[in-house]
């Protein structure tokens, strides 16, 4: 597993590893649907329906937490490159952004379980700070790094190898 830079400049994909897909997205949240049907559908040809099922959800909370909290309202510059790679074992989302870094607060672990709640009790539903936990939920490693020129999110899956030939 390649270390992420000290200061990111791009999602490029590290040496060695095989570019499965890649986009620049304006941060918006109309484009977080497209892009994600389009990641999942692939990861569902390589993979598996689960796999697929699970890099689709986490996918979809990061992109839309750049869209929602990244950059100023109508920002016309807001964007986000997105490089999906494989490796041996593994899949990297790697998503490049100009916007505002996560706080290091919202970077820390929280005492509480964010998904122990009762659903049934609708006023006490979480209205938020959910992110980096579907994110954890979602993918083996979570990696980030800010740096002056931009945000590099690294969202990594192992997967387990396949047998091509019993693939249809």
């Amino acid at each position: 597993m390649n270390p992420l830079p000290q200061d990111p400049t791009n999602a490029e994909a590290p040496d060695g590893a095989s570019v499965l897909y890649r986009a620049e997205i304006a941060a918006r949240l109309e484009e977080v649907s497209r892009v994600c049907t389009e990641v999942a559908a692939l990861a569902a040809q390589r993979g598996n329906e689960a796999v697929a099922a699970q890099i689709d959800l986490g996918l979809a909370e990061a992109l839309s937490n750049i869209a929602r909290h990244g950059y100023e309202p109508d920002a016309p510059d807001a964007s986000v490159q997105l490089v999906w790679t494989e490796q041996p074992g593994c899949w990297c989302l790697r998503l490049f952004d100009h916007g505002h870094p996560i706080p290091d607060a919202a970077l820390q672990p929280g005492a509480d379980d964010p998904f122990d709640f009762d659903p049934l009790a609708l006023d006490t539903l979480p209205e938020g700070g959910m992110g980096l936990a579907l994110l954890r939920a979602s993918f083996d490693r979570v990696d980030y790094r800010a740096g002056p020129r931009g945000n590099l999110l690294v969202l990594t899956k192992f997967i387990p190898p396949h047998d091509d030939e019993a693939r249809p």
